[in-house]
């Protein structure tokens, strides 16, 4: 039997490579050329049908880590990609904080979420911020005094929390066909304090917000600043956030935007209420399902900025766009320069992270 393949010709790459592969099976002649063709030909076919590395990852959650530079350490997020993603295809997006004292781990297992998320199409990511106790900056840039950070965490533990979530959703729209107009952000307890404190910090970039028993203690004054529409969902029997503390935010809420929504669940706790209800997952997607950003054809130009590199020299440009480890940036003459992220100062660096979370162009 002789399988033939037309592009696997004498110089080739493909030819070079199989030859390669034939002297890693080693055998009668006959048997190690016909295996190594034969792994080709996988290969081949997985380039055409899409079966990329990482694909045997989809429909399952995934335990995932990134160096975040400011922190000096590896942080841990969750990912889960329905098993039907296609890159060809832009996939409605859910970030999922958790509460205090939980983990990316637990929150993403939320009964139902996955189960909606494949039955819908979502990615869904949940970055750890910073910690289990960071609070996403909603209380401040410090550590969060009595209710926030432990002896060893850092001052700036708020700052690192917030930003942990900007960089975990800078990776995500990086590596996956992402629709910029359904970006939505969720989360439950302190993590429902970040969704507020987020979704005011950076309305441009969220489609719908879902703060889910929130912990917030900041000032109602934060509702003029959010401009997508919010489910705000509690339990009133609710021990560790009560009602009572919600529902002043929510009579608030309604008042600002007619969109906002209220859902205030009898006899609902803490806890269960939320991680072992399937059906209120399933409610809070068909609120998400109904959201999207109005995205313009064309984005406005970023505005001129001072780029300093490591040696001091300066230049008046603004960002065009970024892969990678490198970022291209045009002066006011039009005139532009692809440029190592590494070679620009940290505040510079810190700014195109913040750049391309908020506004990663699609693939």
């Amino acid at each position: 039997m002789t399988i033939a393949l037309k592009s696997a010709t004498p110089g080739n790459s493909l030819f070079s490579f199989s030859a390669r592969v034939q002297r890693r099976f080693q055998g009668p002649p006959a048997k190690s050329k016909f295996l190594a063709v034969l792994f080709v030909c996988g290969l081949v076919l997985a380039s055409f049908t899409g079966l990329l590395p990482g694909q045997e990852d989809l429909g399952k959650i995934q335990k995932r880590s990134y160096s975040f530079k400011e922190a000096s350490k590896d942080i841990e997020y969750a990912l889960y990609v329905p098993s039907g993603y296609k890159k060809a295809k832009p996939a409605p997006l859910l970030v999922l904080l958790h509460g205090l004292g939980s983990n990316p781990q637990q929150v993403i297992r939320y009964q139902g979420i996955t189960a909606e998320a494949e039955k819908r199409g979502y990615i869904v990511v949940a970055p750890f911020g910073y910690n289990e106790r960071g609070w996403y900056g909603s209380r401040g840039k410090g550590n969060g005094g009595l209710l926030g950070g432990r002896a060893g965490d850092p001052e700036n533990l708020g700052e690192l929390s917030e930003k942990d979530v900007l960089n975990v959703l800078g990776i995500i729209r990086k590596e996956f066909n992402v629709n910029s107009a359904r970006i939505y952000l969720a989360g439950h307890s302190m993590g429902g304090g970040g969704t507020i404190h987020l979704g005011a910090a950076y309305s441009n970039i969220w489609a719908a917000l879902v703060p889910m028993s929130p912990a917030y203690m900041g000032s109602h004054d934060i509702l003029e600043k959010i401009t997508a529409p919010m489910m705000v969902v509690t339990g009133d029997k609710d021990t560790t956030v009560p009602v009572q503390m919600v529902r002043p935010f929510a009579r608030k809420m309604k008042e600002a935007n007619a969109k906002h929504i209220y859902k205030e669940i009898a006899g609902g706790n803490h806890g269960t209420t939320f991680y072992r209800n399937p059906e209120l997952m399933a409610e809070i997607f068909d609120f998400l399902d109904g959201c999207s950003l109005q995205v313009k054809e064309e984005l406005a130009q970023e505005p001129l900025r001072i780029f300093t590199n490591k040696s001091g020299r300066k230049i008046e440009a603004r960002i065009i766009s970024s892969e990678g480890t490198k970022v291209t940036i045009a002066r006011k003459d039009g005139k532009s320069f692809t440029i190592a992220l590494s070679s620009l100062s940290e505040a510079d660096q810190n700014y195109i992270q913040t750049w391309i979370a908020e506004s990663a162009t699609e693939p």
